[in-house]
């Protein structure tokens, strides 16, 4: 398996540890992981999908290390890279939520400090000024715009604070 775009490397010659049920049981209790057993590895999902090409592992084989129970399945870049098209789900004959189980697998992920390097950097600017980029006085110069005007972000932090964004890490 060649490199992939995203953080996480390939998996060849790394050893894993297989048919840890509690962790498939978890996986199973997610929105959408009811449906988990369904899965008959018709690779449907992976050949839609508009990120295949960009991953270490196809939608295809996260559902089969889910079924074996395949801690790892935490690591691959599908999890952070899937641009929840739907697609997969979509394609799915079985019915599996497959793009709902994914935001589960993002949410066990970062809880476990799995997650890009620019995520946590990218929320708390989100929380603090309500946009995820900051442009530079520079930038805006450059192109002859006017200063960016400020935000309001009351209502951004009441949402975020609602959604509890901020605290995702400390809950288990």
């Amino acid at each position: 398996m060649t490199e992939s775009w995203g953080q996480f490397k390939s998996f060849d010659g790394k050893k894993f540890k297989a048919l840890e049920a509690d962790f498939t049981n978890k996986v199973s209790k997610l929105i959408g992981g009811q449906d988990l057993t369904a899965c008959f590895q018709c690779a449907k999902c992976s050949a839609g999908c508009p990120v295949s090409d960009k991953v270490n592992i196809q939608i295809h084989e996260v559902m089969r290390m889910l079924l074996f129970g395949i801690k790892e399945v935490l690591e691959t870049d599908m999890v952070w890279l899937c641009s929840t098209c739907y697609t997969c789900q979509e394609r799915c004959p079985q019915g599996i939520d497959i793009t709902d189980i994914l935001f589960g697998l993002k949410n066990m992920a970062f809880r476990k400090g799995i997650r890009p390097s620019g995520y946590v950097g990218a929320r708390q600017s989100l929380y603090d000024t309500g946009r995820l980029y900051e442009p530079t006085d520079w930038e805006r110069d450059d192109l002859e715009l006017d200063p960016v005007p400020e935000l309001n972000t009351a209502d951004t932090k009441k949402l975020l604070d609602k959604m509890k964004l901020m605290q995702l890490e400390e809950e288990e």
